[in-house]
């Protein structure tokens, strides 16, 4: 079963749900990341995080991969800031407020499930994001899905990127980018992570299948998560 996050956002509590059919065995994050929470404490009081990098190209891919096996994780207020020019948050709906609750399109990303990871990413109703208000609310189990923008930015200015995030329940205490624990098919593995991404384009994917995986979810079957979530996770938050 899945433990889902309480309305307070503080601990995670169990709701009622069907462990993870038939899919991605225990997949590792794409590659290039510039932030892994790998090995760092997972927090559930909307902990924020951040990381920057130096703009090589004039239009930069930014992507948040998740992966969340036994509960969910809630990711808001996303803004990539130039600090050079000091910029304002250039990204879109940074904080969600402007999607659809249970859409897996929140205006202005793109999101993306290459593995077909069920429990996948969607904009978060009130109970589910609990104190953090608005955000986007994943639990991808044992594979990554992903949301991203590509922006404008200028070639030698240095950005930083940063985010808001309640872990959600975890049986270590530890964000894992991989389950260590000897589960690699379901919701009791203890994979956990988020990483963030900066670059040219799309993740480079780091297990099977390889050819163009990125491009092709994104060209008309990156729905498969979402689909997989509402069909099985609606279960009432615990109060």
């Amino acid at each position: 079963m899945k433990i889902k996050l309480l309305a307070g956002a503080t601990l995670a509590s169990l709701a009622m749900a069907c462990a993870a059919s038939a899919g991605p065995t225990n997949l590792g994050p794409p590659l290039g990341a510039i932030l892994d929470l790998n090995g760092t404490p997972v927090t559930n009081s909307g902990e924020t995080y951040s990381v920057s990098f130096v703009a090589g190209v004039a239009n930069t891919a930014i992507t948040f991969a998740f992966r969340q096996d036994p509960s969910f994780e809630a990711f808001t207020d996303a803004s990539v800031v130039d600090t050079t020019t000091s910029s304002g948050n250039l990204l879109s709906d940074g904080d969600f407020s402007l999607g659809t609750a249970g859409s897996n399109s929140p205006p202005g990303w793109t999101y993306a499930n290459m593995y077909g990871a069920s429990y996948g990413g969607v904009v978060g109703t009130s109970g589910e994001c609990g104190a953090l208000a608005t955000c986007w609310y994943d639990g991808a189990v044992q594979a990554y899905d992903a949301i991203s923008q590509t922006i404008a930015t200028t070639i030698g200015d240095t950005y930083s990127i940063s985010f808001v995030l309640n872990g959600g329940y975890s049986q270590d205490g530890l964000y894992s980018d991989i389950s260590t624990n000897g589960d690699v098919t379901d919701t009791n593995g203890n994979g956990i992570d988020v990483l963030a991404y900066a670059q040219a384009g799309l993740p480079v994917s780091s297990g099977i299948p390889e050819p163009a995986a990125w491009a092709f979810m994104l060209l008309g079957v990156a729905g498969v998560g979402g689909a997989a979530r509402l069909g099985r996770r609606r279960a009432p938050v615990a109060a």
